[in-house]
């Protein structure tokens, strides 16, 4: 994320997103009612009738609806048109939707900037100077390439050997080299400084030594580590394991399912509580180190206030991607609770 401007006197910040992860993260805090401004285009006709076209225009809107086109890698923007230039093709008060790919400025502007909330902007800051991490599971079937982002496991390839043990001999070692070749390929091509490569048995050590023996030398910087499966349940394992928790102690996916473990713990302990209610009694009542809190709920009136709460006294808050593993699980404790 890149911070160009805050206006402290209208409330207006603008921002450049530089990846998907931001635009994730702005389709969390843009909310209804915020004010957005940016480059767009609109359909011109001069007339009834007429099939017109398409003109460059910069729109202002009044925020209905904020939605993630995760296909299209864009951010969704609905609502009514308040202001635009030029004016003569602004139809004022008509509905339009801003779609913000990233490297699209946008100006974003909040009756009140909530202090949580730009912690987050200026994490995401921080955020994209740091190593992006890869995680490739393996084992003789399948090959799971997936990456570790802001919001969580993002899985965006499988690669399948299509080995069978009625294969001859010759024809099987072959389809295995072309495998491992693959995989090698899909690892080359990871826009990552770091790839673990981890899954059970002996493949990914195989694969090392394919890499070796041909002459196919992998070009990133790879950690090898076991895991119990080749599936998404096995990343999750790789991200909590001791082989690579120091590379994913600064990743927020790994804290998620930390916060998770002591929200279960202390639950049993009953030094924790969950639920709006409960979460905004304790946070009256008794010492909050954090809450934590899904991202598909900020937006409601009754999250906001126990947010707005937190914040007043100092309590952190960590927000979670609803659709991740963790995420899920946060969703039984009614997506938010009090550490």
């Amino acid at each position: 994320m890149k911070v160009i401007r805050l206006n402290n006197v209208s409330n207006f910040l603008k921002l450049e997103p530089q990846s998907v992860d931001d635009l994730y993260l702005l389709a969390i805090i843009i909310s209804r009612g915020d004010v957005v401004e940016a480059h767009t285009t609109r359909r011109f006709r001069p007339s009834e009738g007429d099939i017109g076209e398409q003109k460059d225009v910069v729109i202002r809107i009044v925020v209905e609806r904020a939605e993630m086109d995760r296909s299209a890698a864009r951010l969704r923007l609905s609502g009514k048109i308040i202001s635009g230039k030029p004016e003569e093709f602004v139809a004022m008060g008509s509905y339009h939707t801003l779609n913000i790919a990233a490297q699209d400025e946008l100006d974003i502007q909040k009756t009140e900037w909530k202090d949580y909330i730009l912690k987050r902007i200026k994490q995401a800051v921080l955020d994209a100077k740091k190593p992006r991490l890869g995680v490739v599971m393996l084992d003789d079937e399948k090959a799971l390439v997936s990456y570790i982002r802001g919001y969580g496991i993002d899985i965006v390839a499988e690669i399948f050997s299509r080995l069978s043990k009625r294969m001859k001999e010759k024809d099987y070692q072959r389809r295995r080299s072309e495998y491992f070749d693959d995989v090698i390929t899909a690892i080359n091509n990871m826009h990552v400084d770091l790839v673990v490569v981890a899954g059970p048995g002996f493949t990914k050590d195989d694969i090392q030594k394919h890499s070796s023996d041909k002459g196919f030398a992998i070009t990133k910087r790879v950690v090898y580590a076991a895991a119990s499966d080749a599936d998404r349940s096995g990343i999750r394992e790789v991200m909590q394991g001791e082989a690579v928790s120091k590379l994913l102690a600064n990743e927020h996916v790994k804290r998620e399912f930390g916060y998770l473990n002591r929200l279960l713990a202390s639950i049993r302990g009953g030094v924790s509580s969950y639920g709006p209610e409960k979460v905004a009694d304790m946070l009256d009542s008794s010492n909050v180190s954090t809450v934590i809190v899904n991202d598909d709920i900020i937006n409601r009136d009754d999250i906001r206030d126990v947010l707005d709460k937190a914040d007043r006294i100092g309590v952190r808050i960590e927000i979670f991607n609803s659709d991740d593993d963790a995420g899920i699980q946060l969703r039984n404790f009614r997506g938010i609770a009090a550490l």
